[in-house]
């Protein structure tokens, strides 16, 4: 079963974007780059079309001056659609980059709290190296796709009214150009679906390594303890074959995709020098007109070159489709009404009626009716699999009921705002995450306003100022350079859950690792500390389940006692559920 971790943040209730939507949403995020972006690309267009105009202008102004018009006047204007071009041009580059950046920046985020939600949603886990696939390169990609589109239209929209321009310069270059732009059509369309094909083929795959890769790492030690690290290798290494094929088929299609077009470009020249030089031959041209043709005519074929940004876009639509897979990934339940600040203080009282929860195909949770008493401290046992953690995930909306209701002190947890709700409920794991640059950045990581004293105060409640006091920066000391075991680490989840001084305190099996002793010492701590609050503890040691006021004990998702530890201490099943029989027949009664 999988268990949320204390860093990550309030997942939102997702919508399922299409790749389609995604893109357009991270376009619409960045309005006033794409205003600029968009302006400056129309002024750099208006430019590249005047431009062959002015030259002709130009020209013709130096080789036959027209009556009341001297050169200087014909290159003066030249000089500045040149000048204009070059500045909206750099104008562009500018705002293009700088959405990109926003673009690739706003999808990223999405990503991430796609994925944080993912960790709740009981839908298929997504590799940790494939994650990191989608948020680097494939967000970076799909980050570009707006500020190309724009490139495209806008190229498409020079060359349209460019070939306008050249038909009205001269109709018999027009129509040259016209026979042979269908080909640069058809050429592009023969590679597009291959080239994408291919494209995707070859992100999953390097997803795949990415991801085996990770899994490696993480289980490095075992690897090394078992002696595999030859057949992991090899396992790791595996994909690589179908890795290659797909990369060779991308640039087999990207390869003759090019050397189509670099044989176009030339004989669109050749036939538009032609056509355009027999004109200035016949008298139907001047130079300068002749030259304008030319021109426009290299402007209709920079929009013929516009289809390999076009197969571009399309591959960069794939990459958007696999970030969109994890972005506000669909949660159990249905959609939360609008939010608000609750209470800022209550007795701590949780009710949860005809709870179900269904997570990837299967019932969790089935109809658990539950009350928990303000200031009591209740014990959640059950085998592996009955559904502990999804019930205490309940409280703080890490999972969400697909039937029935979740009430603290009188309000739904779903009409409560994030920020309520984490003053409302606290939770201290199994296997805590402590993010933060300090170790009292961590403990108080739940808490914002917390100072010094809050986190050490937690840390002694939670007896974990003895480790931190002997690191040579203490408390100062950054997380990933303090050498913590297992137990230490779980001591530091307990000392965040009590700085957040919330109303409810939900122990998942978060003393697991200690010691008997030390477990004893830190649950009478926590006890007294937290008098008063409400306590909901998952555990499979007897002596904290006997400890507790009440046992819900679970079985297959129902509720099948919920009585003293003493009173279920009798059946011969309950027993069996405990870690060992040792310490369980030390609270026999």
């Amino acid at each position: 079963m999988r268990r949320p971790s204390a860093e990550l943040s309030e997942p939102t209730q997702p919508t399922g974007p299409t790749a389609s939507r995604l893109l357009w949403a991270a376009a619409r995020h960045t309005p006033a780059t794409a205003v600029v972006s968009i302006a400056a690309g129309v002024l750099a267009a208006a430019s590249s079309l005047l431009a062959p105009a002015a030259l002709a202008a130009a020209i013709d102004s130096v080789l036959a001056p027209p009556a009341g018009v001297g050169p200087s006047t014909a290159v003066l204007l030249l000089l500045a659609v040149v000048a204009t071009g070059v500045a909206s041009a750099a104008l562009g580059a500018l705002a293009t980059t700088t959405g990109v950046a926003r673009s690739t920046a706003w999808l990223r985020r999405r990503g991430v709290a796609g994925l944080l939600a993912r960790g709740f949603s009981g839908s298929a886990d997504v590799p940790a190296g494939d994650a990191t696939a989608r948020l680097t390169g494939i967000a970076a990609a799909a980050g570009r796709v707006p500020a190309m589109t724009v490139g495209v239209l806008t190229g498409l929209l020079v060359a349209v009214v460019a070939l306008v321009a050249l038909a009205l310069v001269d109709v018999w270059t027009a129509a040259a150009v016209l026979t042979l732009v269908p080909v640069g059509v058809l050429l592009a369309r023969r590679f597009a679906r291959r080239t994408v094909d291919a494209f995707t083929d070859y992100q999953q795959t390097q997803a795949a390594v990415a991801a085996r890769l990770t899994d490696a790492l993480a289980g490095r030690r075992t690897i090394r303890a078992s002696g595999t690290v030859g057949a992991e290798i090899t396992r790791v290494l595996a994909p690589l074959p179908a890795l290659r094929a797909a990369g060779a088929r991308f640039w087999a299609q990207q390869r003759d995709l090019g050397w189509s077009f670099a044989l176009l470009a030339p004989v669109v020249r050749i036939v538009v020098l032609a056509v355009a030089g027999l004109g200035v031959a016949q008298g139907r041209l001047t130079v300068g007109a002749a030259v304008a043709a030319v021109g426009y005519a290299e402007l209709v074929l920079n929009g013929v070159r516009a289809v390999d940004t076009v197969l571009e876009i399309a591959q960069c639509r794939a990459a958007a489709a696999r970030l969109a897979a994890i972005v506000d990934e669909p949660s159990p339940g249905p959609a939360p009404g609008p939010r608000q600040p609750g209470p800022a203080s209550g007795p701590g009282r949780a009710r949860l009626s005809g709870v179900t929860v269904r997570l990837a195909g299967r019932t969790v949770l089935d109809d658990v009716n539950l009350l928990l008493v303000p200031g009591g401290c209740t014990a959640v046992v059950g085998a592996s699999g009955a559904g502990k953690t999804v019930l205490v995930g309940l409280l703080g909306r890490l999972y969400r009921p697909d039937e029935g209701v979740v009430v603290v002190d009188g309000r739904s947890i779903d009409e409560l705002d994030a920020a309520t709700l984490r003053r409302t409920v606290a939770y201290a794991f199994e296997r805590p995450a402590l993010p933060g640059a300090t170790l009292a950045e961590a403990i108080g990581y739940g808490r914002p306003d917390a100072d010094d004293r809050t986190v050490a105060d937690a840390a002694r409640a939670a007896h974990a100022d003895r480790f931190v006091d002997m690191l040579p920066l203490g408390y100062r000391t950054p997380p990933a350079d303090a050498p913590l075991s297992g137990g230490e680490l779980q001591r530091l989840g307990l000392a965040r859950a009590v700085a957040q001084d919330a109303r409810i305190t939900v122990v998942d099996d978060a003393t697991a690792s200690l010691d008997s002793a030390t477990e004893a010492e830190v649950e009478q701590a926590l006890a007294t500390v937290l008098r008063g609050r409400t306590r909901l503890i998952v555990t499979r040691k007897a002596p904290t389940a006997a400890a507790a006021d009440r046992v819900v004990w679970l079985h297959e998702g129902r509720i099948r006692a919920h009585a003293p530890h003493a009173e279920l201490w009798g059946n011969p099943e309950y027993r069996a559920l405990f870690v060992t029989a040792g310490a369980a027949m030390a609270v026999t009664p």
